[in-house]
């Protein structure tokens, strides 16, 4: 695994503090203003339960953006807490991508590695534009202030996201302002290096899986003839075992990995659907009632910037299961009913293990796919319109 498609990565995770390596004591030290920056705006968000009456668009209005800062307070803290297994995993895919010499192995790898660099350069260019357009959303009506004729006496200093911090928010503006774009750019930044971080992994894992399929393939082209002489026996049984190993090895960092993250992962699914549905009720206020473009704005961000992210998750989940499969369906479609005695049952052996299905399964309960995708969506609009109907 060269660092070239990497280093991406390796600067967004220096960025927030979370690169599993160098770990110094400013680093912990960062890693600690930043988890203490996100937890202490949500206490300031929940605080307006307490000097604000409630209604529904209220409460749908302090949770959509508080539930969403919880979530990147967990995932930000579980990879935190869970370095050492990051670094275990990046360890182990180094070590094996390599272990590869094959040249037709080697492009392969290079090829997902490729395609892990461009959906990290798409996912950044995409948290870019998030964050300048947050950033310019409460200076806006200055900007305007600025270069149209305003009457003074109007307030233009906007906070966007209502907070509570018991103190007068004209005159401490500029402090809550940065507190806001602290906690937007943490926040954002750990769903940047947890998405494209989650991606790189498993985009290698399916060139493993493919490097295992191309070993079986390349087994099974040695003819029957020759299979006969004793030296290209070894020579199938050992490229099967090769792709044996390399098929066991990569779920070996995919168990790893789940049994790492998947208490995390099942909360942060649940956290997703509940958001969503917020912020989808959230879109609907701000069309059909008092439209304010501010509000349109950040909702819209927050539910596209949702779906890409849940969207990408299972659709990588869905890549895994199918590389996973392309490897049995190889063994099955292979010459395998004209080789010896011996290496048919080393086929059996694998086309049995192809008969127990795989996924990455979390909680036990939900496993990415694009089919639990849409059921998550449909699930998202369905608990949107039982909250539009306790508005009603």
């Amino acid at each position: 695994m060269d660092t070239q498609f990497l280093y991406i990565h390796r600067i967004i995770l220096v960025a927030v503090g979370l690169w599993p390596y160098h770990r110094t004591m400013l680093v912990h030290l960062q890693c600690s203003v930043f988890s203490i920056t996100l937890i202490s705006f949500i206490i300031f968000q929940l605080t307006t339960f307490l000097t604000t009456e409630w209604t529904v668009d209220f409460i749908v209005e302090i949770l959509s953006i508080s539930l969403f800062n919880v979530l990147c307070a967990i995932l930000y803290n579980s990879f935190w807490i869970n370095t050492h297994g990051v670094k275990r995993i990046l360890n182990n895919l180094q070590y094996i991508c390599s272990d590869l010499k094959d040249e037709k192995e080697i492009a392969i790898i290079n090829r997902y590695g490729y395609i892990a660099k461009c959906a990290t350069i798409g996912m950044t260019l995409f948290a870019m534009c998030f964050f300048f357009i947050v950033t310019l959303l409460p200076i806006l009506p200055r900007i305007f202030g600025i270069f149209f004729l305003v009457n003074e006496s109007e307030p233009y200093r906007n906070i966007y996201i209502r907070t509570e911090y018991f103190v007068d928010e004209e005159k401490y503006f500029y402090f809550i302002l940065l507190h806001l774009y602290a906690v937007q750019y943490i926040a954002g930044g750990t769903i940047l290096v947890a998405g494209t971080l989650v991606a790189g992994y498993f985009t290698y894992c399916c060139g493993l899986f493919n490097i295992a399929s191309y070993r079986i393939e390349q087994a099974m082209r040695i003819n029957s003839d020759e299979v006969t002489n004793w030296t290209n026996k070894r020579q199938v049984d050992k490229k099967i075992s090769h792709a044996v190993d390399i098929h066991r090895i990569t779920l070996n960092i995919l168990e790893f990995y789940l049994y790492n993250f998947e208490e995390t992962c099942f909360l942060l699914i649940v956290l997703n659907v509940i958001c969503l549905s917020l912020h989808l009720f959230g879109i609907f206020q701000a069309v059909c009632f008092v439209f304010r473009m501010e509000e349109f704005i950040l909702h819209c961000g927050f539910t596209i910037g949702i779906l890409i992210y849940t969207f990408a998750d299972n659709y990588m989940g869905q890549a895994i299961t199918d590389h996973y499969n392309y490897i049995f369906s190889t063994a099955y479609n292979v010459r395998w009913y004209v080789e010896p005695v011996r290496v048919q049952r080393l086929i059996i052996f694998l086309l049995q293990r192809g008969t127990m299905p795989y996924g990455m399964k979390f909680g036990g309960l939900y496993t990415l796919s694009l089919e639990n995708f849409a059921s998550l969506s449909t699930a998202s609009i369905s608990y949107f319109t039982v909250i539009y109907s306790m508005q009603k």
